[in-house]
């Protein structure tokens, strides 16, 4: 049997991928009974998952143990892409000097998957190798606050996942953004890196916000 926290947390990682995949809209009730039922659960470890998805953003809780899918607002968009452009920002100009060959290697394997994912049309496997290159720079910030503060925006930036792979031509533009950044980094400069980085983050934003207005999101 597993540990009840590996429970709700696997209960939440379901939710949070039918969210993403669009198995529920905006605005849906979920409610703690039926989720009970559907994972052959008490209460309790789906009130958990429930909490915690709250706390990223996919749901709103209400008074009375309710919860429903979050209403994407325009404002809360531009808000995250805003912060994650900042935060990642100083990550790679942090890590930029402090990265060995080792991690060089690293960055340039992710690079050459993203590029091969991309053309193929694998969108998992492209996410897989994204969050791969990203990451790899968080961590070597060294700053453990920073990494926190960043992994609590992409867990909130993950909602939007769903749109990369219903437009995956939309944003094959990005990949070429990585080799720029790699460049930069391979030539110690921070600065660049921060730059380049941040802009990548700002087209994203501008992506997503073009085809939720286009979905009449909001």
């Amino acid at each position: 049997m597993k540990p009840p926290e590996q429970i709700w947390k696997a209960i939440a990682q379901d939710i949070k991928e039918d969210i993403i995949a669009g198995v529920y809209n905006s605005a849906d009730w979920l409610k703690e009974t039926e989720l009970s039922e559907k994972y052959s659960v008490s209460k309790t470890p789906v009130r958990e998952a429930l909490r915690y998805l709250g706390g990223i953003g996919f749901v709103e809780i209400i008074p009375n143990r309710r919860a429903r899918i979050s209403q994407l607002e325009k404002k809360d968009v531009q808000n995250l892409y805003c912060i994650q452009a900042v935060l990642e920002g100083l990550a790679v100009q942090l890590a930029t000097p402090e990265l060995k060959q080792s991690h060089l290697v690293k960055l340039e394997r992710f690079v050459n998957l993203l590029e091969k994912y991309s053309k193929e049309g694998k969108s998992k496997e492209y996410e897989k190798a994204n969050i791969g290159f990203h990451s790899l720079i968080w961590r070597s910030s060294g700053n453990e606050k920073l990494l926190e503060m960043i992994n609590g925006i992409y867990e909130q930036l993950q909602r939007f996942r769903s749109i990369h792979r219903r437009y995956p031509e939309r944003f094959k533009v990005l990949v070429a953004d990585h080799r720029k950044i790699l460049e930069a980094i391979y030539q110690k400069d921070g600065i660049e890196a921060e730059r380049l980085i941040r802009l990548h983050t700002k087209k994203q934003e501008q992506y997503i916000l073009e085809i939720l207005k286009k979905e009449n999101m909001f």
